[in-house]
């Protein structure tokens, strides 16, 4: 990489209740949308949820050597 800057897309997934808010040990990142459509699928099945949500993110990496 020649770049000390990289930037990759991560679909963040949580499930959440309603009037409690999100449940944090739910949360995953995928480099895939489908796999976090799958992975949103199974915690409505599973945990019986109110809601999952699934947003797109942008991480930084940051190399401390190119610095």
């Amino acid at each position: 990489m020649t770049n000390a800057h990289s930037q990759m897309k991560v679909y963040a997934v949580i499930a959440g209740v309603d009037y409690e808010g999100e449940i944090f040990n739910t949360l995953r990142l995928f480099d895939c949308r489908s796999s976090a459509e799958a992975y949103g699928k199974q915690l409505e099945q599973e945990l019986g949820c109110d809601y999952v949500l699934i947003e797109e993110r942008e991480v930084c990496f940051e190399s401390a050597i190119a610095a």
